[in-house]
């Protein structure tokens, strides 16, 4: 249990880094229910009809970060890819603020 939470508090390190490059447009987005998080660990757009290149842009470039943060963290940690995925996913939808979008079980809701 114990290398579990080190190896969490190492994951969300790392994503708090990366996270913060894009932290004030993705939230910005989530705040207009543009972004939501998804339940594979990566953000998807929720509203096609606001998605603009820059949006689209925005959403590859951070789960293309994140997908490479999650590769590091499982080679670390002799994990699957798969298994860091879901972690992060529950981690992220967790600290997903009350308002804005996941999509858990095929349907965006509001958390």
């Amino acid at each position: 249990m114990k290398a579990l939470t080190k190896f969490a508090l190492t994951v969300s390190a790392a994503l708090l880094l990366t996270a913060q490059a894009f932290a004030a447009n993705l939230g910005t987005l989530k705040d207009q229910g543009v972004v939501g998080e998804l339940s594979n660990g990566y953000v998807g757009i929720v509203d096609m009809s606001k998605a603009t290149a820059d949006v689209k842009a925005l959403v590859e470039s951070v789960n293309d970060k994140r997908r490479d943060i999650y590769a590091e963290q499982a080679k670390a940690n002799n994990k699957t890819l798969a298994e860091i995925e879901a972690i992060a996913a529950r981690r992220n939808i967790d600290r997903t603020q009350a308002g804005h979008y996941i999509k858990v079980g095929g349907g965006w809701q509001k958390k």
